[in-house]
C-alpha cells in the first residue's frame, strides 16, 4: 500500500519541499565537487569551494527540519484517524482488537514514521533527482566514466525491489510479533496481583524470558534478510565507485583525460549512487512505519451515523432478540417491553446473555435475528448520538477516565450524592476506591446524568452490602425513569416499586538507576569496533581512490598502480561486509540485553499490587532502551575511533593538516552535539513527557471505550487528546531545528577543514594533496552519527534511570498454619489506614466470613493475608478469587495455568467443581461475567492451597450457580476466608469477622 495516499497534507508538502531542497543539493553537490577539483588542480579558488560548502551544509539542515516536521504531522493525522475509526467500530471491536495493542500501534508503531519521512522521504527524493542531475553533468565532461554509471546504477533499484518484496511479509510478521510481545507482557502484569498471590510471580519470569527470546530470534531473522539486502546495495555502490575510479586512473595513465575532470568525476560520482543506496536502505529503515501506515489502514472506516433524532420515547420493544455467540446465542430469543417509570428486572443463568442483551440496547453489539424498537422505529434506523444521551449505564465492572470520583461524575444534585451514600467519595482518587464504592460511584454518574431516560443497570449492587443495596435501589426507583435491571438478588427492587415485568432471559448456550556505561556490553563493544572498522575502511577507500587519481595522472607504469587498484577493492568489499556484520551483532547485543532487563524488571515487580506503572516500565522503556541503545551508545564509540585514525593519518602526510583537522574534530564533535543539545533540551524532554502523557490518555480512550461511549464522553476525550496531540506535534516540530543545526554545523567545519587544508598543502607531493583534501569529507559521515545520538540520549537515560531503579519489594508476610493480621493495613500512597488497629488470628481449617458495609475494608483483610499491605502471617500455599476475575486475553486453560501446571482432566475437573461445562479452548474475553468469576474460582480450587481467599464470589451468579460454588467451597480442605454481603452465606462460617468505621472484630463463633 502506498503511505503517501493515505498521510495526506503532510506527505505532499513534504514531497514539494524535499524535491526542490533535493534540486538545489545536486547543484550545490556538483559545484562542490568542481571546485574541490579546481582547487587541487591550481585552477580555482578556494572561495567558491567554502561557498559550496557552506551552501550543501545549510541545504541538509533545511531537508531534515522538512522531513523531522512533516513526520510529527503525519503521526498526528494518522494517530487521529486510528482512533477515529476505532471509537466508529465501537467498544466491542476495540475488545476483540485490544486495547494495548491498539494502544502501542497508536504511538510506539507510528513512531517508526519518523524513519520514514525523516530518512526515507528525503533519499526517495534524492534518488529521483540527484542521480540524473549527476548523471548528466557526467556525461558532458567524461562520457566513458557516464557509460560505467548508466550500465551500473539500474542494479542498485532493481535489488531493493527484488530484495524488498522478499522482506515485506517478514516485516509485517515482525511487526505483529512485537505487537503480540507488548500485548503479552500487558496481559501478565495486568494479572500480576493474581500470579503473586499463587506464588507463580517468578515462574513466570521464565515465560517472559521466552517470549522475548523468541521475539528476538525472529526480528533478527528479519533483520538478516534486510541486512542482506543493505549490504547487496552497499557492494553494487561501493564497487561501482571504485570500478569508476580504476578506469579514471587508467585513462589518466594513458593520458586521455585531464586531471582536473577526473578529480571532479570521483567526488562526485558518488552522488549517482548514494541516493540510490540510501533510499533502499531507508526503505527498510522505514518499513516498521509504512507497516503501521498499513495497520491503520486495515481498521475499518464505520460511515457517520444518521438516522431519526430521538429525545425521549414512551416505549422500547425488544423482539424475539438472538445474539451469535460463542457456538450459540446468547441471548437466544428474548423479548421484553419497557416504558418510563417502570423497572424491567433480568434474572437468569450467568452467561445466557443479559449482559449481551444491554450492549444490543447501548448500539454496541449488532442482534443477529430479532428486533429492538424505540416507538417502533428499528434501533438501527435511530441516532445513536442522541438515543445513548437518553440512557444511564451502570456496567459490571465500570471503567472511570478521570482521577478524582468528583471529576467523573461532573454537575450533579449534592441530594442525589447522600441518598447513595458517595457523597464522601467524591474528593477521593479513583483508584482508590474499593468494588463497591466503584459501583456507587458508576450509579451516581448514570442517574447525575442531564436528560436520562434509561437506566441500564447491570449487576449495579454485586458488591453492595444489603443495606447499601437496597438504599441504591431506593434512589433508582424514585427517579420515575425507565429502567432495565440486571440481578440476581431477588429483593433488589424495592417493594413499593412494582416491575412491570420479571422478564426471564432464554438460556444461551453455556460454555537511582545505573549508569550509561552500563549499557556497554561486551557484544556492543564489538558491533562498535566493527562499525568502526567499516567506517574506516571508507575513509581508507576515498583517500586511496583520491591517491591511485593522482598518481595515474603522472602517467607511471601501470603496474605501479596495481595495489592501489587491489586495495580499491578490498577497502570497497571490507567496508559493506563489516557493516553488515555490525548490525548483526549491535542488534543482537540490544535485544539480548532488553530481554535480560525484562526479567529483571518482572521480578522486581512481582512486589508491586497495582502495576499500571509497572506496564509502562516494563514494555515501553525497556523497548526504549533497547532501540536507542545502538543510536546513542554506539556512535561516541566509532566516532571517536575514526577521528582518532584520520588525524592519525592527515598528520603523517601533512602535521598542519593534521592539527586543522584535529580542531575541526573537536569544533564538530562537541559544538554539533552541543548546538542540537541546546536548541532542543526542553524540547526533548518534553517529547518524552509528553509521549508517555500521551500513551497513557490513549490506553484510557480505548480501555474505557464502552463506558466513555455510552456516556458521550468520549468526543471531550478525544478532543483533549487532539489537544495533547497538537503540543506533542508542536515539540517535535521544535525539536527538528536543533537537529538539522547541529548537523549543518558538522557538515560546515569539516568542509572547511578540507578547503584549509588545501591552502596549507601548496609545497606537498601532489600525489597526496587529493587525500588531505578529500579525508575531512570522508570523515564528516562518521561524524553526522552524533546529533542524532544526543537527541535520544535524554529519553534514554530516562528510560533506563527507571527500569534500573525499580527494586524488588520483600515480602511481609511471614509462614505458619494459622493466620494472623496485625496493626494498621495502609494502602502505599494513601494517607490513612483503610483499617486500623487490627487484631486477628484464625485457626487453620476454619471457615471465616468477613462482612460488613461497602468500602468497609474487607478486601484489603485479603490484601493483607496475600502479603500486599501490612504485616501478616498465614500458610505458605494460597490461592486468590477476586472480586475482579483478572483473566488473561487468552484461552480458558491458559488462564488455568495461571494457578498452577495441571493436565486438561485436572483443569476439567475444577471447572466441573465451580459450574462450568468445558470450556477450555474457549476465549476469556467471550465469557459472561458470571462465566468468568467461576473460571476465576476453578483457579483458585485447582491450585489445591492450604489457604482460600474469596473476594465475593457469587456476587455475579444467579441463586442455583451459587449454590453449586457453596458447595464446591465446602468441600474445600483448607482455611476458607470468605468476603460477602449476603446473611445466609455468612452464616455457613465457623467465624465472622466484621470490618466497620475503619475496624475488624470477631462478631460471632458457630
Amino acid at each position: 500500500m502506498n503511505a503517501l495516499r493515505v498521510l495526506s497534507p503532510s506527505a505532499r508538502r513534504a514531497l514539494v519541499l524535499c524535491g526542490l531542497l533535493a534540486v538545489a543539493a545536486a547543484a550545490a553537490a556538483v559545484g562542490q565537487a568542481w571546485a574541490i577539483a579546481a582547487a587541487i588542480t591550481g585552477s580555482g579558488t578556494l572561495g567558491w569551494l567554502a561557498l559550496a560548502v557552506i551552501a550543501r551544509a545549510l541545504l541538509g539542515w533545511a531537508t531534515q527540519v522538512v522531513a523531522a516536521r512533516a513526520a510529527a504531522g503525519a503521526k498526528a493525522e494518522l494517530r487521529a484517524v486510528l482512533l477515529d475509526r476505532a471509537m466508529a467500530a465501537g467498544p466491542e471491536w476495540v475488545t476483540a482488537r485490544g486495547p494495548g495493542e491498539l494502544t502501542a500501534l497508536a504511538t510506539r508503531g507510528l513512531d517508526a514514521l519518523d524513519a520514514y519521512f525523516g530518512t526515507f522521504l528525503p533519499a526517495l527524493v534524492t534518488a529521483a533527482v540527484t542521480p540524473l542531475g549527476v548523471g548528466a553533468v557526467i556525461l558532458l565532461v567524461d562520457w566513458p566514466s557516464a557509460l560505467v554509471v548508466a550500465l551500473t546504477v539500474p542494479l542498485i533499484p532493481l535489488f531493493a525491489i527484488l530484495i524488498g518484496r522478499y522482506t515485506e511479509d517478514r516485516v509485517g510478521d515482525a511487526a505483529a510479533a512485537d505487537e503480540r510481545l507488548s500485548g503479552h507482557l500487558l496481559e501478565l502484569v495486568r494479572v500480576l496481583p493474581v500470579l503473586t498471590a499463587f506464588g507463580r510471580a517468578r515462574a513466570q519470569a521464565e515465560a517472559v524470558r521466552r517470549t522475548s527470546e523468541a521475539h528476538r530470534r525472529n526480528t533478527l531473522g528479519v533483520l538478516r534478510v534486510v541486512f542482506t539486502s543493505a549490504l547487496a546495495l552497499e557492494l553494487i555502490a561501493t564497487l561501482s565507485v571504485a570500478l569508476v575510479a580504476v578506469v579514471i586512473g587508467l585513462r589518466l595513465v594513458s593520458g586521455d583525460l585531464p586531471l582536473v575532470v577526473g578529480l571532479f568525476v570521483l567526488v562526485v560520482v558518488p552522488e549517482c549512487y548514494l541516493p540510490l543506496r540510501a533510499a533502499g536502505a531507508a526503505h527498510h529503515a522505514a518499513a516498521d512505519g509504512m507497516e503501521a501506515v498499513r495497520r491503520v489502514a486495515e481498521v475499518p472506516e464505520v460511515p457517520p451515523g444518521g438516522g431519526r433524532a430521538v429525545s425521549d420515547f414512551a416505549e422500547l420493544r425488544v423482539e424475539g432478540l438472538r445474539v451469535a455467540r460463542r457456538d450459540g446465542f446468547a441471548p437466544d430469543g428474548v423479548s421484553l417491553v419497557v416504558r418510563p417509570g417502570e423497572v424491567v428486572r433480568l434474572d437468569s443463568p450467568s452467561g445466557s446473555g443479559k449482559s449481551t442483551l444491554l450492549a444490543v440496547l447501548l448500539g454496541f453489539v449488532a442482534p443477529t435475528s430479532g428486533d429492538v424498537l424505540v416507538d417502533g422505529v428499528p434501533l438501527a434506523e435511530v441516532d445513536m448520538s442522541t438515543w445513548r444521551r437518553l440512557i444511564g449505564w451502570v456496567p459490571q465492572r465500570p471503567v472511570f477516565a478521570e482521577a478524582v470520583v468528583a471529576d467523573e461524575v461532573g454537575p450533579h444534585d449534592p441530594a442525589l450524592a447522600r441518598d447513595l451514600a458517595a457523597d464522601a467519595l467524591l474528593s477521593r482518587r479513583v483508584a482508590d476506591l474499593s468494588a463497591g464504592e466503584r459501583q456507587r460511584v458508576a450509579v451516581l454518574r448514570a442517574l447525575a446524568r442531564p436528560g436520562v431516560r434509561l437506566l441500564l443497570l447491570d449487576e449495579p449492587t454485586a458488591h453492595l452490602d444489603q443495606a447499601t443495596a437496597a438504599q441504591v435501589m431506593s434512589v433508582v426507583a424514585k427517579r420515575g425513569i425507565a429502567a432495565v435491571l440486571v440481578t440476581h438478588r431477588a429483593a433488589e427492587v424495592p417493594g413499593e416499586v412494582t416491575a412491570a415485568a420479571t422478564v426471564e432471559v432464554a438460556d444461551g448456550v453455556e460454555g537511582a538507576g545505573a549508569p550509561l556505561r552500563s549499557l556497554l556490553t561486551p557484544r556492543t563493544v564489538g558491533g562498535a569496533a566493527l562499525g568502526a572498522a567499516a567506517v574506516l575502511c571508507g575513509i581508507a577507500l576515498t583517500a586511496l581512490s583520491a591517491w591511485l587519481i593522482a598518481r595515474a595522472a603522472q602517467q607511471p607504469p601501470i603496474l605501479a598502480l596495481s595495489v592501489a587498484v587491489v586495495g580499491v577493492r578490498t577497502f570497497g568489499l571490507a567496508r559493506a561486509g563489516l557493516r553488515y556484520v555490525e548490525r548483526l551483532v549491535t542488534h543482537d547485543a540490544a535485544f539480548r540485553a532488553a530481554t535480560e532487563s525484562r526479567v529483571r524488571l518482572w521480578s522486581a515487580l512481582t512486589g508491586f499490587t497495582r502495576p499500571d506503572e509497572g506496564l509502562r516500565r516494563l514494555v515501553d522503556d525497556v523497548d526504549q532502551v533497547r532501540d536507542l541503545t545502538p543510536r546513542v551508545v554506539v556512535p561516541p564509540v566509532v566516532v571517536g575511533v575514526v577521528a582518532v585514525a584520520a588525524v592519525a593519518v592527515q598528520t603523517a602526510i601533512l602535521p598542519v593538516a593534521g592539527l586543522v583537522l584535529a580542531v575541526a574534530v573537536l569544533v564538530a564533535g562537541l559544538g554539533g552535539p552541543a548546538l542540537t543539545s541546546l536548541a532542543e533540551r526542553r524540547a526533548t524532554a518534553r517529547l518524552a513527557e509528553g509521549k508517555r502523557d500521551l500513551a497513557a490518555r490513549v490506553l484510557t480512550l480505548l480501555d474505557g471505550a464502552a463506558d466513555l461511549v455510552a456516556f458521550g464522553r468520549d468526543k471531550r476525550l478525544r478532543t483533549a487528546l487532539t489537544r495533547a496531540d497538537a503540543e506533542l506535534t508542536a515539540r517535535a516540530r521544535s525539536q527538528a531545528f536543533g537537529a538539522g543545526a547541529g548537523s549543518a554545523l558538522i557538515t560546515a567545519a569539516l568542509g572547511l577543514a578540507a578547503v584549509v587544508s588545501l591552502g596549507l598543502a601548496g609545497g606537498l607531493n601532489p600525489v597526496l594533496v587529493p587525500v588531505v583534501a578529500l579525508v575531512p569529507l570522508a570523515l564528516a559521515d562518521a561524524l553526522l552519527l552524533l546529533p542524532p545520538a544526543v537527541s535520544h540520549l535524554a529519553p534514554l537515560r530516562a528510560a533506563q534511570r527507571r527500569t534500573t531503579s525499580l527494586v524488588a519489594r520483600p515480602s511481609t508476610v511471614r509462614v505458619s498454619e494459622n493466620c494472623v493480621i496485625t496493626g494498621d493495613l495502609r494502602w502505599p500512597g494513601a494517607s490513612t489506614p483503610a483499617v486500623r488497629g487490627v487484631e486477628l488470628e484464625l485457626p487453620a481449617g476454619a471457615r471465616v466470613a468477613v462482612v460488613g458495609p461497602s468500602g468497609a475494608g474487607k478486601s484489603t483483610l485479603i490484601a493483607a493475608l496475600l502479603g500486599f499491605v501490612g504485616d501478616a502471617s498465614r500458610p505458605a500455599k494460597v490461592a486468590w478469587c477476586p472480586q475482579d476475575p483478572m483473566l488473561i486475553a487468552s484461552t480458558v486453560r491458559e488462564n488455568l495455568r495461571l494457578a498452577a501446571p495441571a493436565t486438561d482432566a485436572e483443569m476439567l475437573a475444577a471447572l466441573r467443581q465451580a459450574g462450568l461445562p468445558d470450556l477450555l479452548d474457549a476465549q476469556a474475553k467471550t465469557l459472561s461475567g458470571g462465566e468468568a468469576q467461576r473460571v476465576s474460582l476453578a483457579r483458585a480450587l485447582l491450585a489445591d492451597a492450604d489457604l482460600l481467599l474469596l473476594d465475593e464470589p457469587t456476587a455475579h451468579l444467579d441463586r442455583a450457580s451459587a449454590d453449586q460454588v457453596l458447595t464446591a467451597i465446602h468441600g474445600v480442605r483448607a482455611t476458607v476466608v470468605h468476603v460477602t454481603h449476603k446473611p445466609e452465606e455468612a452464616a455457613l462460617a465457623d467465624f465472622v469477622v466484621e470490618v466497620r468505621e475503619g475496624r475488624a472484630r470477631e462478631a460471632a463463633y458457630h
